[in-house]
């Protein structure tokens, strides 16, 4: 299940319940809250706050029903409100648009009408909450173990939060995200990119796979030479799509740094930086630490995750990568070749794999802290300001 969005059906014709709440029953990522009759009674189901939309019927007395339409649009701008009728004179259609109505549907209730609308109108309550979040997992360097990290991640925070995480892979020519979960997938993001003007909600549901590990797939494009038609338009619509869908996404990123990343690291809320406790991953951390503050990237919003880590002092301690990047790791996870190589030759999480091995608990320790990170947006300074700036018209000279 995706991100649930809360309903309430005003309806003032009893003999017309049953057929409004089956037409309802049938959208997978909406709960019929409460159904009332009165603009009392809605006033009451407003009370519950987890209520993000209201489904006016506006039969019989289309009017008063619009009156009730213009108070909660104006009382509840937060509120994502949709109308239905029989009538379709274009008028009553008008006037509940203007009342504050963001879809109308037409009765009969054609099911892919309803959930094209529905969508849309969720689309904007969900977006208004601003309570997806967004994390981008970047590798410092070759091999460090980002994907094995992002793919086990969004398992952990699937189950953490008993909703489906959203994994987009956007290392569009050589992710193995899939591979992770013994996964081939009947739609990409290559799929995404040929809808043009008509990628919506519905496409997008139709392209990610629902895993039963309560992850869902956006898988990377077929072949290496389908990187053209991953443009930073498409990712940008892509992104948004996801993050109105569900309350948490992970995107693994590919090593380059270029206009396409940069459109997703713009949008993270967080951006974990993956690294081992070795001299050049060190460096190779400092450098990309760098290169994402200059792109406009908050210093706040950047984590460094310490992958493989034995715990033992060596040459290198982890009190010398704190030091280079002046601030404490994220997370640690520890080393286990044959564990995580066994994983990934199965295709199936850490956690089916061995539920109690010390780095599946690693990441459920950090997928719990990440899911209790507060909002890390916030306004950035003129520099930042002036690098995005200037990053975003580098990026589109052609």
């Amino acid at each position: 299940m995706r991100r649930s969005l809360h309903l309430c059906l005003y309806n003032t014709q009893p003999e017309r319940s049953c057929e409004l709440r089956e037409a309802l029953a049938g959208l997978n990522y909406v709960h019929l809250a409460r159904e009332v009759s009165t603009a009392t009674d809605l006033a009451d189901a407003l009370a519950d706050s987890e209520i993000g939309m209201v489904f006016f019927h506006l039969d019989p007395d289309a009017e008063s029903v619009i009156e009730v339409i213009d108070k909660v649009a104006t009382q509840r701008p937060d509120l994502a409100l949709l109308a239905a009728s029989a009538n379709r004179d274009p008028h009553v259609i008008l006037a509940a648009m203007r009342a504050g109505c963001a879809q109308f549907v037409c009765e009969p209730i054609d099911p892919e009408d309803l959930a094209g609308a529905t969508w849309r109108a969720a689309a904007q309550h969900l977006t208004a909450l601003g309570k997806s979040r967004l994390v981008c997992v970047l590798g410092a360097s070759g091999g460090v173990g980002a994907t094995t990290i992002a793919c086990n991640l969004a398992m952990e925070v699937g189950h953490l939060t008993d909703a489906q995480c959203a994994l987009a892979d956007m290392d569009f020519q050589f992710g193995d995200v899939a591979t992770n979960f013994d996964c081939r997938p009947k739609y990409t993001l290559l799929d995404l990119a040929e809808a043009g003007a008509s990628l919506d909600q519905e496409l997008l549901t139709t392209a990610v796979s629902d895993l039963p590990c309560k992850v869902s797939l956006l898988s990377r494009p077929p072949l290496p030479e389908h990187l053209d038609s991953m443009t930073p338009e498409v990712l940008d619509r892509v992104v948004h799509l996801l993050t109105t869908a569900y309350e948490t996404v992970i995107v693994d990123l590919p090593r380059v740094l270029d206009a396409r990343s940069f459109v997703l690291l713009e949008r993270a809320d967080i951006v974990l930086l993956v690294c081992q406790l070795s001299v050049a991953s060190i460096r190779n951390t400092s450098r990309t630490m760098e290169t994402l503050l200059r792109m406009g990237v908050a210093d706040e919003a950047i984590e460094v995750v310490l992958n493989r880590f034995d715990g033992k002092s060596g040459r290198v301690a982890q009190t010398d990568l704190e030091k280079t990047i002046k601030k404490k790791v994220y997370a640690t996870i520890p080393n286990n070749y044959r564990l995580v190589t066994q994983s990934l030759n199965l295709g199936r999480p850490l956690a089916a794999v061995n539920a109690k091995n010390p780095i599946r608990l690693a990441m459920r320790a950090m997928a719990s802290k990440l899911i209790a990170e507060p909002d890390r947006k916030s306004t950035p300074t003129p520099a930042q300001s002036a690098s995005k700036s200037m990053l975003k018209r580098l990026f589109s000279k052609g």
